[in-house]
């Protein structure tokens, strides 16, 4: 969060350079998974949720975050998975 502001979703082709780090059903909101992201991770670019419930039955939701650096997303996937 930039000065109390939510940044635009980056564009597909900045998204597709990243660092993808997938999080199946996460235990925690994603408002409060991103708050984490924004104060320990200099890299992190965006994060999204997409619903799976209909899919398959091991998963209800996968949230995807996504990093510049792999240092942050190595430290991210410590952290959260």
């Amino acid at each position: 969060m930039i000065h109390g502001y939510m940044p635009a979703e980056p564009s597909r082709k900045v998204l597709d350079q990243c660092i993808q780090i997938l999080l199946p059903d996460p235990v925690l909101s994603l408002r409060e998974i991103r708050t984490w992201c924004w104060q320990h991770c200099e890299s992190f670019v965006w994060c999204e949720l997409a619903d799976t419930s209909d899919v398959g039955y091991e998963y209800d939701s996968v949230a995807a975050f996504y990093f510049e650096d792999p240092a942050d997303a190595t430290f991210f996937k410590l952290k959260w998975q």
